[in-house]
């Protein structure tokens, strides 16, 4: 299945221009999107938090399609603090200057991700390897702000 063809899955019956309007974005937007196999970052991101489609699928066409609501399992408490603990390594001092809202934006992230490649308590990665991921995400995010 190609990136243009799970976007229309993700879509559904409802209409490009429809879809567009929800999402915020211009109706050639989806339109290309489908039709090129071809997307912005935004465009994507954009999809995955709004519609609560798991952005791995939508890129790769592996794994479940959907997100699933986060549980109170341990699981995701130990995502929660290794994702802490990975941002302060990678801040350092400069932690406090990074703005609240960006960082919980970048756990939210950051711990999606994990579960949609199917991290597991046996295979959460290091402090470093997380560290290397929650820097990523942030850059990435203030790119697209």
């Amino acid at each position: 299945m190609t990136l243009g063809e799970r976007l229309r899955l993700v879509r559904g019956a409802e209409s490009q221009k429809a879809f567009a309007a929800a999402l915020g974005v211009h109706e050639n937007t989806v339109s290309n999107a489908e039709r090129r196999s071809s997307a912005t970052q935004e465009y994507l991101l954009r999809l995955a938090d709004e519609r609560n489609v798991n952005l791995h699928w939508l890129l790769t066409g592996r794994g479940a399609m959907r997100v699933e609501d986060p549980d109170g399992s341990l699981l995701a408490e130990k995502l929660s603090l290794a994702l802490t603990d990975a941002l302060r390594v990678a801040y350092g001092a400069r932690y406090a200057s990074v703005p609240l809202e960006t960082r919980a934006r970048a756990l939210r992230a950051g711990a999606t991700y994990l579960r949609a490649i199917g991290v597991t308590e046996d295979t959460l990665p290091d402090t470093e390897s997380l560290a290397k991921l929650v820097r990523l995400t942030i850059d990435v995010m203030r790119r697209a702000d």
